[in-house]
């Protein structure tokens, strides 16, 4: 677990070890989510990136499948 400071101005800087991991770069943007007492960052999906990710199948189901995907990399990163 991290720990990182707020600024002044309410900023906080996302460890380099952690934006390397995620591949966060300038320019990301991200989610932000209050769950109780946690604050969650995740990454946004862009839908050009999910251009061509379904074929024949549901979108519906690949988006969930997407979203337990990245529920599995917060939970090993936290």
């Amino acid at each position: 677990m991290e720990t990182i400071t707020i600024s002044s101005k309410g900023q906080v800087v996302i460890p380099k070890q952690v934006r390397e991991q995620l591949g966060l770069e300038e320019g990301t943007k991200l989610n932000l989510e209050v769950r109780g007492q946690e604050v969650v960052l995740s990454k946004t999906a862009d839908w050009r990136d999910m251009q061509g990710m379904v074929t024949g199948g549901d979108l519906i189901q690949a988006l969930e499948e997407e979203r337990e995907l990245d529920k599995q990399l917060e939970d090993r990163c936290g």
